[in-house]
């Protein structure tokens, strides 16, 4: 093996790695999101937590949009340029500028938006209170940028490590203090002062406005991301949204439908950690024309987000009853019907999000802002036809749709520009282990923590599949090695 190839396996490794290092990080983040809605949840009741999550979704689609596409341009400009500090103070002035603007045009018109989506009485108040956390996460997300462009993934994982226990332990006090949706969402914003300040210490930053044409670089990448960022979160509440106003479901029902999303988002942590290493490795090979290695870097994205989300996709919807009358109590058992169907378009998301990433990498910005756009008028007209007759099972049958709608087109397009997004044989064998473990599910019934048992063991023998048909080897054990 030449020097280069020794420096670009050890490279890949260490990519890895750091990519394990934040899926550790991430998944932590969701097993304490599931705990914080288990509590939530039962605290609160079915109909204050449907509040609950309708603020919250609105919080974290105005999150997603003041990005304004500036996180990602960060980092992906990072490995490109010569000097990534001045990338790092522009960025950083940028995103905090923006997200206080926004703040301040929300606090204004928290009366409207209360009275739009029907939020109650003091809905103005609490969605007043749900914004008050944009200036700290917009500072938070340039972290996230900055940390991913250097590959820091680690550090990056530690800041979710850190969210996630301030929040969890924030939400569990309330048990002694006292419930509230006012008080759920004051938490939301200690936690992620807590994370941001972590972020500053182990990695200060400065903010400034550096003269020079970066900041029309950045602008001209982040506007056409922005507008990606804040569609895609767009179509990922639509339906939510859609089915509030296309329809006269019960409040109750609502609830049933937030708490079962909020359980199909699981999928969600491996784009969240693959979008910023796929962006960052896939536009570090183009910048070195390497079209070989970012072909192996999307097929690595591609088969991990396949391999690691079909059987979860399956087996959850299996068992999805079972699973939301577990986490959530026997009141949510009506939910399972909605759980399986956003399991399957949660983890269609996953594969999308990860392939449009790749063609950011590759400069597509307005080819993949336009498609995304394009999916709206879609997702809009399925809401028509299917909410009315079928309540929330039709929302969440128009988003599937509509997520595998894009998800086929950009499959189509990476296949065109790279060639194949995925082995074929990886394919066949991930679909066959898969169909096995979901055979022997539908032999044996489980409940409570037989549940968990059986799940665990069913994913073990999934992987035992897959490594007989030596789809799995050591290979793919040394990414874990995080301590390295």
């Amino acid at each position: 093996m030449s020097r280069q190839e020794d420096t670009a396996h050890a490279e890949g490794l260490e990519t890895a790695r750091g990519t394990v290092q934040l899926l550790i990080g991430r998944g932590l983040f969701m097993v304490s999101g599931y705990l914080i809605a288990v509590i939530l949840a039962r605290g609160l009741g079915p109909v204050e937590y449907g509040v609950y999550g309708m603020v919250m979704s609105l919080l974290l689609w105005l999150e997603v949009a003041g990005d304004m596409g500036i996180r990602r341009a960060v980092t992906k400009l990072i490995p490109e340029v010569s000097d990534p500090r001045v990338v790092v103070q522009l960025a950083s002035a940028m995103l905090l500028i923006v997200s206080l603007v926004l703040f301040a045009l929300c606090w204004i018109l928290a009366p409207f938006v209360a009275d739009f989506f029907e939020l109650g009485d003091n809905g103005a108040w609490l969605f007043r209170v749900a914004v008050l956390d944009l200036p700290f996460n917009g500072l938070y997300l340039a972290y996230q940028g900055i940390l991913q462009g250097h590959l820091l993934l680690g550090t990056l994982s530690k800041t979710l490590v850190v969210y996630s226990i301030a929040k969890l332990a924030g939400i569990a006090s309330l048990l002694l203090l006292g419930m509230s949706v006012e008080a759920a969402l004051i938490v939301n914003v200690l936690a992620t002062v807590a994370a941001l300040v972590y972020a500053f210490v182990k990695y200060p930053i400065s903010i400034a406005f550096p003269a020079g044409p970066l900041r029309r670089t950045i602008i001209e990448i982040a506007i056409p991301i922005g507008i990606f960022g804040g569609t895609m979160q767009l179509l990922l509440w639509m339906h939510l949204w859609s089915l509030k106003g296309l329809s006269h479901v019960s409040n109750e029902t609502i609830g049933f439908y937030v708490a079962a999303l909020n359980l199909a988002r699981l999928p969600t942590v491996v784009p969240f950690v693959l979008t910023g290493v796929v962006l960052a490795s896939v536009s570090l090979a183009l910048a070195r024309q390497d079209a070989a290695q970012a072909l192996r870097n999307i097929q690595a994205a591609c088969r991990f987000v396949y391999v690691l989300l079909l059987p979860v996709c399956v087996l959850g919807a299996i068992d999805a009853t079972p699973i939301m009358v577990f986490v959530f109590s026997e009141s949510y058992a009506d939910g399972g019907q909605f759980l399986a169907l956003l399991l399957t378009a949660f983890c269609l998301f996953s594969l999308l999000d990860t392939l449009l990433h790749t063609m950011i990498a590759a400069g597509k910005y307005y080819q993949v802002t336009v498609g995304l756009i394009g999916l709206l008028p879609v997702s809009f007209v399925l809401g028509e036809l299917l909410i009315p007759p079928y309540g929330a099972v039709g929302a969440a049958i128009a988003f599937v749709l509509t997520l595998g709608i894009g998800t086929a087109a950009s499959l189509f397009w990476i296949h065109y520009r790279f060639g194949a997004p995925m082995k074929l044989l990886t394919f066949v064998r991930a679909t066959i282990a898969t169909v096995v473990v979901a055979a022997i599910s539908t032999q044996f019934d489980a409940s409570g923590m037989w549940l968990i048992v059986k799940l665990s063991v069913l994913m073990l023998l999934y992987g035992g599949v897959l490594a007989l048909m030596k789809e799995l080897g050591a290979q793919d054990l040394k990414p874990l090695a995080v301590w390295k």
